[in-house]
């Protein structure tokens, strides 16, 4: 599970009660620390009086503390009447431009008998709210509640995954392996746009230099037999059209060209690849590499399709809100079903990590469906397993990035077709078309097997300047 370090500023000003105060602070850490990939860092009482924040100097403390852990966003909070100087203008503030911030206050304390107020939190948290917008600062705010209410933990959770997105997307390195087809310029990118707005870096691979790292592997190494064990168990003997099974030398060309594109990714440190996938690849070693870019995903490598860069950087994002627990499945958003209304199919030639493989389904290795070369071994051939799922996918025109995402459900119905796939329903398949079509969404997207990484993937879209289009 990947897990962020996020920063908790717990908020307070004087006179109101230290000890209320120091109660809600206490609750909002309990309730913090049961949340999935959250690494809480929050200054303690030996940095604060009571673990709070009330001055500037308390504030410094704080911030030094954040830079230190390297924290990945802010969460700040008013835990009696907040206090915005040291709250905002110094620790969010001194953070770097861009940090995602998720601002709440807390509800207030029981007003005594002599009518007095512990916290007037609400007050308080106009005033930092109002602070950022001065600032220029982007921030998500979660309704004013105690931290045991649903709102609290749900909102919360939902930051953090935008938080280890936005971890994941920033910085990345996505290797370019081999050149785009010629003739699919729906797949091309602009790495300027990319290093601009993410900091992201495209490393360039020549095929050539890709296919000599293969032929340097031995066909009958230590490491190819083991992948040619783990590709081999579990298949089908057989496909439905009676084909034999993939040859021991296909495998092993398979095998090798998982091995060199994972030392390549290991090497120039990549979190994610486009590669070249057909048809200089089938005429050089016989195979097609689907089901090697299936297994890379399923290890935590993106690997795309067709050299999609956009396409990889869909992959990190849709990755990362996921907390790097389910592998996703990079797809074509191929046709609608032939009878049902609000189902359509996701579809790809066999890169679809083994691990989504419907549960009564066995896999089978064949030949590419659509590549009319052979041998073309290598398309892993499945029906995915049922669930609800979040589909993405990010576009870019004139320098402004745009993410289409849309929750459905991968439904068992028929019909079989070739490659991995699976029938996906959704509430209004007409309005996907019809905002897919305005915005460019291109053929490719990204499937996955989580329905919480869509509310995570719009934050993170409002933390980076990305246009959010939502399916219905």
């Amino acid at each position: 599970m990947r897990h962020v370090r996020i920063g908790f500023i717990p908020s307070h000003r004087d006179p109101f009660s230290r000890d209320w105060g120091e109660k809600m602070r206490a609750r909002c850490i309990a309730a913090l620390d049961k949340i999935p990939g959250l690494e809480l860092v929050v200054p303690g009482p030996d940095l604060t009086p009571q673990g709070l924040v009330a001055t500037i100097e308390e504030g410094r403390k704080t911030l030094d503390l954040f830079r230190r852990k390297g924290v990945a966003g802010v969460i700040v909070g008013g835990m009696t009447f907040s206090h915005e100087v040291s709250a905002i203008g110094v620790i969010v503030a001194g953070m770097a431009r861009g940090t995602p911030v998720l601002h709440f206050g807390t509800r207030g304390a029981p007003i005594g008998p002599d009518g007095l107020r512990a916290s007037d939190s609400w007050c308080g948290m106009f005033m930092t709210a109002s602070a950022m917008k001065r600032r220029g600062i982007k921030f998500e705010h979660l309704p004013t509640c105690f931290p045991e209410e649903p709102v609290f933990s749900e909102t919360a959770a939902r930051f953090v995954r935008a938080c280890a997105a936005n971890d994941a997307f920033h910085g990345a390195r996505i290797g370019q392996i081999g050149a785009r087809p010629e003739e699919f310029e729906s797949v091309w990118w602009d790495e300027a746009s990319l290093q601009k707005r993410f900091n992201q870096t495209v490393v360039p691979v020549d095929l050539d230099e890709t296919f000599a790292r293969v032929e340097a592997i031995p066909a009958d190494s230590k490491a190819v037999k083991a992948v040619v064990k783990e590709v081999s168990a579990g298949l089908a003997a057989s496909d439905a059209s009676g084909a034999p099974p993939a040859s021991p030398e296909l495998l092993a060309n398979l095998a090798r060209y998982e091995l060199a594109l994972e030392a390549l990714a290991r090497e120039k440190d990549l979190a994610a690849m486009g590669v070249n996938c057909w048809t200089r690849v089938q005429q050089r070693f016989g195979i097609s590499v689907c089901e090697a870019l299936g297994r890379l995903t399923d290890k935590g490598i993106m690997a795309a399709c067709e050299v999609d860069i956009y396409g990889a950087a869909s992959m990190l994002a849709v990755y990362g809100a996921g907390l790097d627990q389910t592998p996703p499945h990079f797809i074509d958003w191929t046709e609608l079903h032939p009878e049902r209304p609000n189902v359509w199919l996701a579809w790809h030639c066999g890169n679809c990590p083994r691990t989504l493989c419907e549960p009564n389904c066995k896999p089978s290795l064949r030949d590419h469906s659509i590549i009319q070369l052979r041998p073309a071994c290598g398309a892993l051939e499945f029906r995915m397993k049922p669930g609800p799922v979040t589909c993405a996918r990010l576009v870019e025109y004139d320098g402004d990035f745009t993410m289409f995402i849309g929750r459905g459900e991968v439904i068992p119905i028929e019909p079989v077709t070739r490659g991995s796939y699976g029938w996906v329903q959704v509430a209004d398949v007409m309005d996907w078309e019809r905002k897919m079509i305005e915005h460019g969404i291109i053929h490719h997207g990204v499937l996955i097997h989580d329905p919480a990484v869509a509310a995570a993937l719009e934050s993170f879209c409002y933390f980076n300047d990305i246009a959010v289009v939502k399916g219905a």
